[in-house]
């Protein structure tokens, strides 16, 4: 019996459920809320690094308050599609594997449609705060400074956003027939290269539509700052003639952009005398390195955000070192990205997690383990790094993973007179693991730029991250059992029997399974990442429902908490594939290469200044912009290099290098959340805790685990079949 399905989606429903369904879950939710319903759990999405207690807050004016609102709706309104992803996947994956029929219209329609939320949430993210700044200065300034940082600043944003307006226009009207509308300037509508042929025109014009709300947003942010300064100024709060000078060099910057928005707008091969469009043409990579990396390190200590750091900068070297037209490799380079098919596994991964957490799984999750295991010395420490280590299967996320046990956790361990220090450090190294054991985001992020097996770096990472919550526990028993006062076991009237026992772990099956069944399938190769975060998240909603959770307030709320996580991360990328992508046209890959390769250090020694690379990079930079800064550079130079083995143990095959590679990095880039003076996940905890615990006490409790942390590194480096063994295994 033939039960082959032969039905491709047509394009006019496609359109139709994108444009209908927002509007039909908008009233379903607002009628819950006015209803009486609720938001259950807690935040799981990631947090902001730093926050201002007692600032002031501007209170905009009647048209930030329309674009306020125009934000809101827009990232509203595009946050719900990713309700439709979970059926669309599994409808995909049973039709696919049990009927063996094409669904290849599935993954297109599904990656083309988180491409165009990724481009239409940037607004709504700067509202919320939601893009990652490196507050290095900024955080030290007193509110004047900070505030004439942020006007100063804000000149990058600009220029980053309006060369992408501009540019993604023109990249828009490429794709459509010139005969057909008169703004079109293409030959033919342009279509996609596969059976389903969807037309592309509606998703290029994203990329206008994402850089006009972008644009409007920022200037929502422009007249806040601009009353923050007034409101700062008559109060002297700051060092009044270096605020002077920030907001006069915004003043000179503004001029200096307009005068190039002319030269553009009126020149095409012929600038302006004063123009500074090709003035660096002449200028060697080796002095162009020195510029470029330099900026971007005074930049972002100012405090922008570092998506539009990357941008900015990347968008004036553009137009420094070439000309108006090398502008236009912006939308080509960005369009790749956000219509990546394996990158979409990142907002189902992160909408898969905060169903959970909505569905308050995650502090049932500590409940159980800590009452397995507080009867051990450090018990509660040890339950919090394997609730962690359970988390991070669940999550991919930092932030949501420290957050969330800093709420739930630490309060238990310092109510039961544990050391702060080993109560903060546990929470912090356990909530880094999600870096590590899959479903990493970062490795599916590290798979695209290096062009890596997201399975095969899944298989890899788990032995080492598991490696690595052994030994953070085996480190807080050993310091229990030295110092029971510091971690003492629970009381004995607070234990429960095994049969309680038993029983509260049948209350995890469900969430295990899923856990189970989402890596099993990848593991076992039955599913692509990206098919199985299609299946978790349709499991996270059914755990949800049996548990009584499935309610429209919860999934508006782990909506929008993906649409800020996931929209922070994508726009990093897309920042940085300009400045980075630049960079390598201009031969900054090759420089790089001859410069370490120049050292005369062999293939261990090369790994070493770069291992010492990142581990710098990592005190001061996002994990996505390390990614995107340094791997494209650092994987073609370590791929042809020959691992023979240290200290007469066992080398790497030339088949693993890239492998066992891309996993140490993944090992070091945790080590970069703990690192003082900042690592993410020190600021993340900072914000859950109590107000007596200082910065100085959860930089102390870091050190330990940080040095675990380096001890996992050089296992990995040394027994490189910690990493390879698995993947070889599974393979072959």
């Amino acid at each position: 019996m033939n039960l082959e399905v032969n039905f491709v989606l047509p394009h006019w429903l496609y359109w139709s459920v994108l444009l209908i369904l927002p509007l039909v879950v908008m009233f379903l939710v607002d009628r819950s809320f006015r209803r009486g319903g609720r938001v259950s759990g807690s935040t799981a999405g990631e947090v902001p690094v730093s926050s201002h207690e007692g600032a002031f807050h501007p209170p905009g004016n009647g048209l930030t308050r329309v674009i306020d609102r125009i934000s809101g709706f827009s990232g509203r309104y595009v946050a719900y599609w990713a309700l439709i992803a979970p059926f669309a996947y599994c409808y995909e994956v049973f039709v696919r594997y049990a009927l063996n029929s094409p669904t290849n219209w599935v993954h297109e329609s599904m990656f083309l449609m988180f491409g165009m939320q990724y481009l239409l949430a940037g607004a709504y993210a700067l509202r919320e705060g939601g893009h990652v700044r490196v507050d290095i200065l900024y955080t030290r300034g007193r509110p004047l400074t900070r505030v004439a940082l942020d006007l100063m600043t804000s000149i990058f944003f600009f220029v980053f956003a309006l060369a992408l307006l501009t540019t993604g226009w023109t990249f828009f009207s490429q794709s459509m027939d010139q005969n057909g509308v008169f703004f079109a300037s293409g030959y033919a509508n342009e279509v996609s290269f596969t059976e389903w042929a969807i037309q592309y025109y509606p998703i290029k014009f994203t990329l206008f539509l994402g850089a006009l709300l972008l644009l409007l947003q920022g200037l929502a942010q422009l007249i806040r700052d601009y009353q923050s300064f007034r409101h700062a100024l008559p109060a002297r709060d700051g060092n009044v003639p270096f605020a002077w000078f920030l907001v006069i060099l915004a003043i000179v910057l503004g001029a200096i952009t307009l005068f190039e928005i002319v030269n553009i707008v009126v020149n095409d091969y012929q600038p302006f005398a004063l123009s500074v469009e090709h003035s660096l043409a002449n200028v060697g990579i080796g002095a162009l390195t020195a510029l470029m990396f330099g900026s971007l390190m005074i930049v972002l200590m100012a405090g922008l955000p570092l998506a539009f750091v990357t941008g900015g900068l990347g968008v004036i070297f553009l137009y420094l070192v070439g000309d108006q037209f090398m502008l236009n490799m912006m939308p080509s380079r960005i369009f790749p990205m956000m219509t990546n098919y394996q990158l979409s596994a990142i907002p189902l991964f992160i909408f898969m997690a905060a169903v959970l957490e909505k569905a308050g799984l995650i502090e049932e999750l500590f409940d159980v383990v800590y009452k397995w295991m507080g009867g051990l010395k450090a018990g509660l420490a040890i339950a919090t790094i394997v609730a962690s280590t359970l988390l991070a299967a669940m999550v991919g996320v930092i932030g949501a993973a420290v957050v969330t046990m800093g709420l739930i956790a630490l309060p238990a361990m310092l109510k039961r007179n544990y050391d702060p220090e080993i109560a903060l450090g546990s929470i912090m190294a356990g909530g880094t693991l999600g870096i590590l054991i899959p479903p990493s985001i970062l490795a599916i992020i590290y798979g695209v730029v290096a062009q890596q097996s997201v399975g095969e770096l899944y298989l890899g990472s788990l032995i080492p991250g598991l490696l690595l919550a052994g030994m953070y526990a085996f480190y807080v028993w050993f310091r229990g059992k030295l110092n029971p006062r510091t971690a003492p076991p629970l009381p004995p009237e607070d234990r429960v029997s095994m049969k309680e026992k038993l029983r509260l772990l049948r209350n995890m099956l469900a969430p295990i399974t899923l856990v189970v069944v989402v890596l099993g399938v990848i593991f076992t190769g039955l599913a692509t990442p990206v098919e199985a975060a299609g299946i978790g998240t349709f499991g996270a909603m059914l755990v949800a429902a049996m548990h009584g959770r499935l309610t429209w307030p919860n999934l508006h709320a782990a909506c929008m908490t993906t649409l800020v996580a996931t929209a922070m991360v994508m726009w990093i990328i897309f920042g940085a594939t300009i400045f980075v992508g630049f960079y390598i046209l201009q031969g900054g890959q090759s420089f790089v290469q001859e410069l370490i390769s120049g050292a005369g250090l062999g293939p261990y020694g090369v790994l070493a200044i770069m291992m010492l690379l990142l581990i710098a990079l990592g005190m001061f930079l996002d994990w996505v912009g390390i990614l995107l800064l340094a791997v494209p550079i650092f994987v073609p130079l370590i791929q042809p290099l020959e691992f023979d083995g240290l200290f007469g143990l066992p080398g790497v095959s030339a088949a693993d290098v890239s492998l066992w590679f891309g996993v140490i990095y993944l090992v070091n880039m945790q080590m970069s959340f703990l690192s003082p003076p900042f690592g993410y996940a020190l600021f993340y905890i900072k914000g859950v805790c109590p107000p007596h615990i200082t910065m100085a006490q959860i930089f102390r409790s870091s050190l330990p685990f940080l040095g675990i942390q380096a001890l996992g590194l050089f296992l990995v480096i040394v027994f490189p079949a910690l990493i390879t063994w698995l993947p070889d295994m599974v393979y072959g």
